[in-house]
C-alpha cells in the first residue's frame, strides 16, 4: 500500500500489468475465447457459425456479413477484456453504446440493430467462456422510437372492381405477351405471392385438379452463387394456398402451350430457361405498367389487393397470414390459433371479385 503523501510511482504500472495478466488468463474450458480475444474476431466467427448452423436463410446471413463487414472497423483493436466490469475509462455499456450510436447516425437503425444482434450472441458466448463476468450489451438501454406521422407505406393496392379490367389488359398487352408477364401476374392477383415465392412454383407444388398450390421456397440472390431456390420462404414455414378458377385456367395454358427451354425447372423460368431474378420481373413490370394506365401498382400491389379482399370480404386477420405467410398477427393468434389451413374461401372470393369463375 503506497503511503499518504508518496507519489505512486508504480501504481498505474501494476493495474496494468494485472490487466493484462487477466486477459492472458485463460479459466478452464473456455476454449479459445479469453480476455484478450479481439472482439472482431468473435464476429468473425458468429458468421461463420450461423453459415454452419444453418438456422438463418443463406440471404440473411449475407445479410448480417455486409452489415458487420461496413461496421467492424469502429471496433478495431477492442478487446473482450476492455469490455468487463472495473476495466476503467469508457468501457464495457458506454463504449458499445457510443459505438452502436454511431452506427445508427452513419448507417441507419437496421444495421445497428443487425450488430446489436451480433454482438449480444458473442458477448453471451464469452460469459459462458468466463472470459467476461457480464454481457454489457443486456446494459444498454432501448433506443426510444419517435413517433411519426402515419402515412400508407409501400405499394397501393388496387381497386377490387379494377382488378377484372387490369388483368384482361395484361391478358391483351402484345409487351405482356412478349415478356412473359401474362400468366405470373394472374397468379400474383390470385395468391398474393411474393415475387420470389412465385418465381420458386415448381408443376410439382401445384395440384390443378385440387385447385391449390404449395409455396416451399424462393429466389434469392447468395453471395458468390448467384440465383438459387432455396427450399424456404420468407415467412419461413411452407403453406398452401387455394386457387380461384381463373389462375387454375391460366396455369393449364401455360402448362399444355408454353415452349421453350426451362433447365430451372420452375414454371416462371427466365427467357433463357434459368431461374428467373425477381428484380429484373419487378423491373420488366414497371417497364410495361405506364402503358396500362397503372403507373403507381407494383408487382407487390397485388398482394396488398389479396389482402384488401380477404379485410373487405370479413375474413380473420388469421386467413390473412396464412394466404400470405407472414409470421404471426399477434402472439395471442400464433399461441392459441392453428396455422397452415387451406383457405378455399380466399379462392371463391377472388373469383367473385374478378368474375371469370364463369367462363
Amino acid at each position: 500500500m503506497t503511503p499518504a503523501g508518496t507519489d505512486d510511482e508504480y501504481g498505474d504500472k501494476a493495474e496494468g500489468a494485472l490487466w493484462d495478466a487477466i486477459a492472458e488468463r485463460r479459466p478452464p474450458g473456455t476454449g479459445t475465447v479469453t480476455g484478450a480475444t479481439p472482439l472482431i474476431e468473435l464476429l468473425d466467427r458468429y458468421i461463420e457459425r450461423c453459415r454452419a448452423d444453418g438456422d438463418l436463410a443463406p440471404k440473411s446471413v449475407d445479410t448480417y456479413e455486409a452489415t458487420l463487414s461496413a461496421v467492424k472497423p469502429r471496433m478495431a483493436g477492442i478487446r473482450l477484456v476492455d469490455l468487463a466490469a472495473g476495466a476503467g475509462g469508457d468501457s464495457g455499456p458506454g463504449l458499445l453504446n457510443e459505438i452502436l450510436a454511431g452506427i445508427r447516425r452513419d448507417h441507419g437503425p437496421t444495421r445497428e440493430r443487425h450488430t446489436k444482434v451480433a454482438l449480444n450472441s458473442v458477448l453471451t458466448d464469452a460469459v459462458m467462456a468466463g472470459a467476461i463476468d457480464a454481457n454489457p450489451i443486456l446494459q444498454i438501454p432501448r433506443r426510444r422510437r419517435k413517433k411519426a406521422e402515419k402515412k400508407p407505406k409501400g405499394a397501393p393496392a388496387i381497386e377490387v372492381g379494377k382488378v377484372r379490367a387490369l388483368l384482361d389488359a395484361i391478358t391483351a398487352s402484345k409487351v405482356c405477351q412478349s415478356k412473359d408477364l401474362c400468366d405470373p401476374v394472374i397468379v400474383l392477383a390470385a395468391t398474393g405471392l411474393r415475387r420470389s415465392e412465385l418465381l420458386a412454383l415448381r408443376w410439382e407444388d401445384v395440384d390443378l385438379d385440387g385447385r391449390v398450390l404449395t409455396v416451399s421456397g424462393s429466389i434469392v440472390r447468395l453471395k458468390g452463387k448467384g440465383l438459387v431456390r432455396q427450399d424456404r420462404t420468407k415467412g419461413g414455414d411452407e403453406r398452401t394456398v387455394a386457387l380461384p378458377q381463373f389462375a387454375v385456367d391460366a396455369l393449364h395454358r401455360r402448362k399444355g402451350g408454353r415452349q421453350g427451354p426451362n433447365t430451372a425447372g420452375v414454371i416462371f423460368p427466365s427467357s433463357t430457361g434459368t431461374l428467373r431474378d425477381p428484380d429484373n420481373f419487378g423491373k420488366q413490370w414497371r417497364e410495361v405498367r405506364d402503358d396500362l394506365g397503372l403507373p403507381d401498382v407494383s408487382s407487390h400491389s397485388f398482394r396488398k389487393t389479396v389482402a384488401t379482399l380477404i379485410d373487405d370480404g370479413g375474413l380473420s386477420a388469421r386467413i390473412a397470414a396464412d394466404q400470405l405467410g407472414h409470421a404471426r398477427v399477434s402472439m395471442t393468434t400464433d399461441t392459441y390459433m392453428s396455422r397452415g389451413q387451406v383457405h378455399t374461401e380466399v379462392a371463391d372470393a377472388l373469383d367473385k371479385a374478378v368474375g371469370k369463375s364463369d367462363e
